[in-house]
C-alpha cells in the first residue's frame, strides 16, 4: 500500500489562499447570488445560438446581439403578458364586491364561532393599512436603497449574461484545466451537469408553456373571462411535477358543471385530461432527448427545498444541485471501489 505524499508547507498556503479568497468571492456574489444565476441559466440557453451568430459576426458582436434578441423575444414579451395578467387579477379581484367580502366573513365568523362583526375586522385592517404606509413613508430610504440594489443587480445581470455568452467556451475549458479530477471523470460530470441543466430548465419551461398555452385556448374558447391570468397561473403552476396544470382546469371544468354549462364542462375535462396534461408525456421525450432520470421523489425535494433556498429560479437550481450530488456520490464510490480492488 502506497502511502500519499505529505504536502509541503507551500502547498498548505497555496490551498490556504484558494480557501479564503474563494470564501471571499462567494461572499461577494451573494448580495446578488439571484441575478448571477438568473445569467447563467439564460446563458446557458442561449449559448448555441450566440455560438453560431459568433461564427459570421466574432464573439463580441454574437453575444451582444444575442443580448439584444433576448431582450426583444424574451423579456418584451414576458413584460407584456404579465401586465395582462395583473389586469385581469384586479379585474377579477375587483369583481368580489364589499358586500360579498362581508357575507361571506359573517358566515366565517359564525361557523368558528367567533362573536366579532365583519365591518370591525375590515375597519381593523384599514387602520393597520393606514398605519402601514405611513411607516412606508417614514422608510423611503430603504425604498431607494432597494431600487438601487436592483439597478446594480440588473447591470451585473447584463454583464454576466453577455460574457457567458461570448466566453462559455472558455470557462468550461479552463474548469477542465483547473479540475483535479480524471478527465474522464471531468468529462463524464459536465455531460450529467449539461443533462440536469437541461431536463430541469428546457424540457420543464417548453412542456410548461405548451400545457399553459392549449389551457389558454380552452378557456378561451369556452368563453372563459380573464383567459389570460389563468394562462400565466397554469404555467407557473406546471413547472412543478406533481401539481401541473390540472389544479386549473379540474376547479374550472367543476365551475361549468354547477353553473349548468355540462357540455362546456365535459369538454374541458376531456380535453384536459387527454390533451393538455396528456401532452407531458408527448412532448417531453422530444424536448428532454437526453434526460437525466431523475427520482421523483429527489425532484420534488430539489424543486421545494431549491424554492425555498434561491427563490424562484431554486426551481431550476434545486434538481441540478440534487442531481450532481447523487452523481458525485456515484463517482466517489466507484473510485472507492476501484482503489479496494488495488490493494
Amino acid at each position: 500500500m502506497s502511502r500519499l505524499p505529505r504536502p509541503t508547507a507551500s502547498t498548505v498556503f497555496l490551498w490556504g489562499l484558494l480557501a479564503v479568497f474563494g470564501v471571499v468571492t462567494v461572499w461577494l456574489f451573494l448580495p446578488y447570488l439571484q441575478y448571477a444565476l438568473l445569467a447563467g441559466l439564460l446563458g446557458y440557453v442561449l449559448y448555441p445560438i450566440s455560438s453560431r451568430l459568433s461564427r459570421y459576426l466574432g464573439r463580441t458582436l454574437g453575444a451582444a446581439l444575442t443580448v439584444v434578441l433576448a431582450t426583444v423575444a424574451v423579456v418584451a414579451p414576458v413584460v407584456f403578458i404579465v401586465g395582462i395578467a395583473v389586469q385581469q387579477a384586479t379585474s377579477i379581484l375587483q369583481g368580489v364586491t364589499e358586500s360579498m367580502v362581508i357575507d361571506a366573513g359573517d358566515a366565517l365568523l359564525a361557523r368558528l364561532g367567533v362573536g366579532a362583526d365583519t365591518m370591525d375586522v375590515v375597519d381593523m385592517l384599514v387602520a393597520s393599512m393606514q398605519n402601514g404606509s405611513r411607516g412606508l413613508v417614514g422608510n423611503v430610504f430603504t425604498v431607494v436603497g432597494a431600487t438601487a440594489q436592483f439597478l446594480i443587480g440588473l447591470v451585473v445581470f447584463v454583464f454576466l449574461f453577455y460574457y457567458l455568452l461570448r466566453d462559455g467556451d472558455r470557462l468550461v475549458a479552463w474548469t477542465r484545466t483547473v479540475s483535479p479530477l480524471e478527465r474522464d471523470e471531468m468529462d463524464d460530470l459536465l455531460e450529467r451537469c449539461d443533462r440536469l441543466l437541461w431536463a430541469s430548465l428546457v424540457g420543464t419551461v417548453v412542456v410548461a408553456a405548451v400545457q399553459a398555452a392549449l389551457t389558454g385556448v380552452a378557456f378561451a374558447a369556452l368563453n372563459f373571462s380573464n383567459s389570460v391570468f389563468w394562462t400565466l397561473v397554469t404555467f407557473l403552476l406546471s413547472l412543478l411535477p406533481v401539481i401541473g396544470a390540472s389544479v386549473v382546469w379540474i376547479p374550472a371544468s367543476i365551475y361549468l358543471l354547477v353553473v349548468g354549462r355540462t357540455i362546456d364542462a365535459v369538454v374541458l375535462f376531456v380535453a384536459g385530461t387527454f390533451i393538455i396534461s396528456g401532452s407531458d408525456n408527448l412532448i417531453r421525450p422530444f424536448v428532454v432527448q437526453h434526460s437525466a432520470h431523475l427520482n421523483t421523489g429527489l425532484v420534488v425535494v430539489g424543486l421545494f427545498g431549491g424554492l425555498a433556498v434561491f427563490g424562484f429560479l431554486g426551481l431550476f437550481i434545486g434538481p441540478v444541485v440534487v442531481g450532481m450530488a447523487k452523481h458525485l456520490a456515484e463517482v466517489v464510490a466507484r473510485r472507492h471501489g476501484a482503489d479496494a480492488r488495488g490493494q
